[in-house]
C-alpha cells in the first residue's frame, strides 16, 4: 500500500474548540493538501470515536484514516490504527486487526526504534517531540531537528516510513526538509488555526518532500 505521508493531520477536539467542529476542520484541511489523517481523542467513549470515524470517512475520499489507541474501533471500521509506547502491544493490535490495516507507532529515541523487531515492525512510525509543544500533556522536551533526522535515517536504513512529530509549524518545518523522514506530523498548527486550508498549504509548502 503506497501512501503519501508528507502531510499527516492529528486532531485535537480541545483545539478545535469542540468536538463537532472536528469534521469540519479536517475538511477544510483536506482542501490544503493533508495526505493523512488520524483521530485522536483521549477523552470520547469508542461511541463517539466510531461516530466521528464514520463522519470522517464520508469526507477522506482516498485519504486514510488512522484511529489513535482504539483498536477495537478500527477493527469494526477497517480503519488504521496508531498506538503509543504505552498503550496496547504491538502483537496484539497486529492480531486484532484485519489484514491490510496499517499500524503506526511512535518514538522517541533510539532505544524505542531499536526494540523494532521484524514481527513487531510497524507501518510507519511518528518520531519526536521534534520541538517542544504544549499540545500533549506531559510531552518530554523536543529532541530537536537533528537527533529526530537521525532516528529518521536510521529507520529508512531498516526500510520503515517516518513521519516528523511535536511543535512542527509553517515557521520550522523546512528545518525538516532534505531528511529522511517522509512527511510531517501537525496538530496546533491547522487544528487551532483560524483557516485550516491555508494553514495545511503554508505546512505543505515549507515541508516539500
Amino acid at each position: 500500500m503506497s501512501i503519501d505521508w508528507s502531510l499527516y493531520l492529528v486532531t485535537d477536539p480541545d483545539l478545535a474548540g469542540g468536538r463537532d467542529n472536528v469534521v469540519p476542520i479536517v475538511r477544510e484541511a483536506l482542501r490544503g493538501g493533508v495526505t493523512v489523517v488520524q483521530l485522536r481523542d483521549k477523552e470520547a467513549s469508542d461511541e463517539q470515536i466510531e461516530r466521528t470515524a464514520r463522519e470522517l470517512l464520508a469526507v477522506l475520499g482516498d485519504v486514510p484514516l488512522f484511529i489513535n489507541d482504539r483498536v477495537e474501533v478500527a477493527a469494526k471500521l477497517g480503519c488504521h490504527l496508531h498506538i503509543g509506547q504505552d498503550d496496547m502491544a504491538f502483537r496484539e493490535a497486529r492480531q486484532r486487526l484485519g489484514e491490510g490495516q496499517l499500524i503506526g507507532l511512535s518514538i522517541g529515541s533510539q532505544a524505542e526504534l531499536a526494540a523494532i523487531s521484524d514481527d513487531t515492525r510497524p507501518d510507519v512510525i511518528g518520531i519526536g517531540p521534534v520541538y517542544s509543544t504544549a499540545t500533549k500533556r506531559n510531552a518530554p522536551a523536543g529532541m530537536g531537528p537533528a537527533k529526530a533526522a537521525a532516528l529518521a535515517r536510521t529507520a529508512r536504513e531498516r526500510g520503515i516510513d517516518s513521519v516528523a512529530i511535536g511543535g512542527i509549524k509553517a515557521h520550522n518545518a523546512h528545518e525538516l526538509t532534505g531528511t529522511d523522514f517522509s512527511g510531517i506530523c501537525v496538530v496546533s498548527d491547522i487544528m487551532a488555526a483560524e483557516d485550516a486550508a491555508a494553514a495545511a498549504a503554508q505546512l505543505k509548502e515549507a515541508f516539500h518532500v
